[in-house]
């Protein structure tokens, strides 16, 4: 066994994705990425059919309303640490355990400072970004004690994703869907006891989904330091080094912009919404549930290519690459059909998770978005694999360049549509979304992938001794 081999071999739960069959692979990889994102989108979901069924309508309203402004500032650690997997999946496909080390711990070093930031940013500046965004004032103190509890744990957050990406970026995706699905059990227990049991209200749901994360956290990081060699860290991979931290950069930082740029399109759709009345917005944010599963499902293929095709980049393995794309597109689109059917099958039931059945005007509004919606799942399925395969050859900047198309998208549509025609121009927000970034990732697709090969087919093997 050679030394590349012998690195991957080391951890039991990693997965080397530069052999075997492509199919296997991905399906082994994708499926523990969409549970656990189902899972983790329990917090969400626990969390507003507490609140709507256990608090009200208004209640339900501001934690809506507040979910935009957190994933404005929260979406940055998610998306940098998203980037920096890529960075140690390439290191760890070439068979270089050492860089891939330090690029863990120099990877940290950013987390820390982003954490920081994004923690004293929401605590201090929350409550003016509601009222820049119009929120009604019997939803803005609501709105803002959701933000800041969230806000407040920031760290719970940042540790469990970035340690989540580094066992990915491994191949390991079933352990992170373990501690997922007890941190997820755990805060659908808090939410009823905080508040059906101690009438914490807005507050109860905020914390329980704090202090899963945080558990989430801690399992996650004793796991790593027992059954994952490749973060046995010796005292040299602690140093600081300008050029690993400048290639985390280099992939993190259009992620993260996207993740915040993503919430600013939403934002300017929140403003609108905001001006329709508590109605419409409880019935836009029970249904955008269905929309946010959806988005974890579909996602979970964009995360396995792009840990797929880095692994992969990193070895030279380009023709693989190909493959790899286009069997994880058709997988996609097969998913995609499925969920539509599931969608016109039981989307009743499911709005009614949220919403109590008298609510007959919110119930029907809310079914009438899922539904039309649906519609167009296999245009965002499309969207997510070509985007994530760039990423997995290091062309970050497509997500910014998806991010700007997003917001000139809804900013169009909430201008020309939501204005003139209400709820009903919500509905057709996302879809007109998901429509123009597709088409610009297929247009940069090509030439995009190809520099990326020339690319490789030309740079040396990255060295072990790469210093700052």
């Amino acid at each position: 066994m050679n030394g590349a081999n012998r690195a991957r071999g080391s951890n039991a739960s990693a997965m080397d994705m530069t052999c075997g069959s492509i199919r296997r692979r991905l399906l082994a990889f994708t499926l523990p990425i969409m549970m656990g994102n189902l899972f983790q989108q329990l917090y969400s979901m626990a969390d507003t059919a507490v609140v709507g069924r256990g608090v009200g309508a208004q209640a339900l309203a501001a934690v809506g309303a507040a979910n935009p402004v957190t994933q404005l500032l929260l979406g940055l650690i998610i998306g940098m640490t998203s980037g920096m997997s890529v960075v140690i999946a390439q290191h760890y496909g070439a068979g270089n355990r050492g860089l891939a080390r330090r690029a863990i711990a120099n990877g940290l070093y950013l987390i820390l400072a982003l954490t920081a930031s994004v923690t004293a940013i929401g605590l201090l500046c929350c409550r003016r970004l509601f009222r820049l965004i119009r929120t009604p004032e019997e939803l803005l103190d609501g709105a803002v004690l959701y933000a800041a509890i969230l806000f407040g744990g920031t760290a719970a957050s940042a540790f469990y994703n970035y340690e989540a990406s580094v066992l990915r970026a491994f191949g390991s995706s079933l352990v992170p869907l373990l501690f997922l699905i007890i941190a997820s059990l755990m805060n659908i227990a808090l939410d009823l006891i905080f508040v059906m049991v101690m009438h914490m209200g807005i507050a109860g749901v905020a914390a329980a989904t704090v202090l899963s994360q945080l558990v989430s956290a801690v399992l996650c990081l004793f796991y790593m330091r027992k059954r994952v060699p490749e973060i046995r860290m010796t005292h040299e991979d602690w140093t600081p080094s300008r050029a690993l931290m400048a290639q985390h950069l280099k992939t993190g930082i259009p992620m993260a912009f996207f993740q915040s740029l993503l919430a600013v399109s939403f934002l300017i759709l929140q403003s609108a919404l905001n001006t329709l009345g508590s109605s419409d917005m409880a019935a836009y944010t029970a249904a955008s549930k269905m929309d946010t599963p959806v988005y974890q499902i579909l996602g979970a293929f964009g995360t396995a290519v792009s840990t797929f095709v880095a692994q992969n980049y990193g070895k030279g393995e380009l023709g693989r690459i190909r493959e790899g794309v286009r069997k994880s597109l058709q997988m996609t689109l097969a998913v995609s059909i499925a969920l539509t059917a599931f969608v016109y099958l039981l989307g009743q039931w499911f709005m009614t998770l949220f919403i109590a059945p008298q609510e007959s005007r919110i119930l029907a509004s809310g079914l009438r978005y899922i539904h039309t919606t649906s519609l167009f799942f296999g245009i965002l399925g499309v969207n997510y694999v070509v985007r994530f395969a760039l990423i997995g050859v290091g062309k970050t900047i497509i997500p910014m360049a998806v991010g700007l198309s997003e917001i000139a998208t809804r900013a169009a549509v909430t201008f020309l549509l939501v204005r003139q025609f209400g709820f009903t121009g919500m509905i057709f927000a996302s879809p007109a979304c998901w429509f123009t970034s597709t088409a610009l990732c297929l247009a940069c697709y090509p030439s995009m992938m190809k520099k990326a090969f020339v690319q490789r087919k030309i740079l040396p093997q990255p060295s072990a001794n790469l210093d700052g």
